[in-house]
């Protein structure tokens, strides 16, 4: 999708607040439970503005993946990834499929119910704590491939969010991009209490 693109600086790939946040995603609802979802919602408690919530009694079966068709990749070079998610205290995980300097497919889940690191061949299960309500983390695509592989980061190909989570931003950069350092169009802002 973007391997012919000049990249630099911020490239957003999910913004909860555009007029069409899922247009480079396929999204997949699990069938056989009513209380899964995927929708956008403009009532969080916190922040002013729409998000998208994914919700399911099973993580693996409803979820989000960019890009939309299976056959696509990515194609993006940028280094870091960074999120703004809700903790809504369900199970919750991500996956970052990459191709680092040997052509070899990488993948890093990360998800708050590994207790641990797990690390394979071609795929590394990795732990995340995440505080209570809204956190804002980045994510080094190289830091991690080089650590973890011994390998170089080439480019990212596909990103997964599985549920249960709350998203308002998804976004790949050529550097770490604080939570203050980020366009206004892309902050959160709280609620004005009246």
């Amino acid at each position: 999708m973007f391997r012919n693109v000049y990249q630099s600086g911020i490239l957003t790939v999910f913004n909860s607040a555009s007029t069409q946040p899922l247009q480079l995603w396929s999204s997949t609802v699990a069938k056989n439970d009513e209380s899964s979802s995927i929708e956008i919602r403009d009532d969080d408690s916190d922040i002013a503005g729409p998000v998208l919530l994914l919700q399911s009694a099973d993580l693996q079966s409803t979820f989000i993946s960019c890009p939309r068709r299976e056959s696509d990749t990515l194609g993006l070079k940028l280094p870091f990834m960074s999120i703004s998610l809700k903790n809504i205290d369900h199970l919750f995980s991500f996956e970052i499929e990459t191709a680092d300097d040997r052509g070899i497919a990488r993948r890093f889940r990360v998800g708050n119910y590994e207790t641990e690191a797990h690390i394979g061949h071609n795929i590394s299960r990795l732990p995340l704590r995440l505080e209570q309500g809204w956190n804002y983390l980045t994510f080094d695509i190289n830091d991690m491939t080089a650590r973890i592989y011994g390998t170089k980061h080439r480019e990212t190909r596909r990103v997964t969010f599985n549920s249960s989570v709350c998203l308002r931003l998804v976004l790949f950069a050529d550097r770490i991009v604080s939570e203050d350092q980020l366009p206004a169009e892309l902050k959160l802002y709280g609620r004005i209490e009246e």
